[in-house]
């Protein structure tokens, strides 16, 4: 099984699709920013629970959540990726409260994005500690070589309905990634992941940030949940301004 390098690495993002874990947030500021998401759902950190709080998104509108997806570190490795021009266009909090029985299917992102071209980095955050029986991420190196089919899940366990086929799946190359909070991987578009239900008694509390450059078209129209969609340049410009029906206003 390939060992973490838990470094920011371009060669071992090329080479296996993800990169990381790396820190970018210190204990106590990873700590202040879950107290936040715990406020916002109304719950006692020390008894997290179950919630129907819609996850994605809360970037529109609460200015902590923009900090975080437009964190000045985060975006130094993004550039180092995609280059100067940067748009980020999608948030979404992972959250799994203790006993959750679901679990993150295996799928590549973007078998589900209306994105063209299809080009994203996504940088996957941890507030809270990550590890395998809490259900951490899982990914595959080596895997994002070429998009692949998904087909429709007959699983109640899925918290998806579609994902890849089993027979793309080799279980024994994939990697559990446990993380400390405060840390992040980064991976593409591409790249196998997925997550186990949490069968533990500590919350796993992180969220994902997508992030791609001007030149690529978001196709709202064919979005259910459009209205979670906003561009936001977070570095560089935008001289395409494919997307300016849906340029975000960053929160005050």
């Amino acid at each position: 099984m390939l060992t973490l390098e838990r470094t920011f690495s371009l060669d071992q993002y090329r080479r296996d699709g993800f990169t990381g874990p790396v820190p970018v947030l210190g204990e106590a500021e990873a700590a202040a920013y879950r107290a936040k998401f715990f406020a916002e759902l109304g719950q006692d950190e020390a008894q997290p629970g179950p919630t129907k709080a819609y996850m994605s998104a809360w970037h529109h509108r609460l200015r902590w959540a923009y900090d975080l997806a437009a964190h000045p570190a985060v975006l130094d490795r993004i550039e180092a990726i995609l280059g100067p021009n940067l748009v980020m266009w999608a948030m979404h909090f992972w959250y799994k409260e203790p006993g959750n029985g679901k679990r993150i299917p295996w799928h590549q992102d973007g078998a589900y994005w209306p994105i063209t071209p299809v080009k994203n980095v996504t940088a996957w955050f941890a507030l809270g500690p990550t590890f395998r029986a809490n259900g951490c991420l899982r990914l595959v190196p080596g895997s994002h070589k070429q998009m692949l089919e998904h087909e429709k899940l007959n699983d109640k366990t899925s918290a998806f309905g579609q994902g890849l086929k089993a027979e793309h799946i080799d279980e024994s190359k994939a990697v559990d990634v446990e993380m400390q909070p405060g840390e992040i991987v980064i991976f593409n578009e591409a790249t196998f992941h997925g997550s186990e239900a949490n069968v533990s008694d500590v919350a796993r509390v992180a969220f994902s940030v997508r992030y791609t450059t001007p030149e690529v078209k978001i196709l709202t129209e064919q979005w259910s949940d459009a209205g979670r969609i906003k561009t936001y340049l977070v570095r560089g410009e935008d001289t395409h301004h494919l997307n300016d029906a849906i340029r975000g206003t960053v929160p005050v």
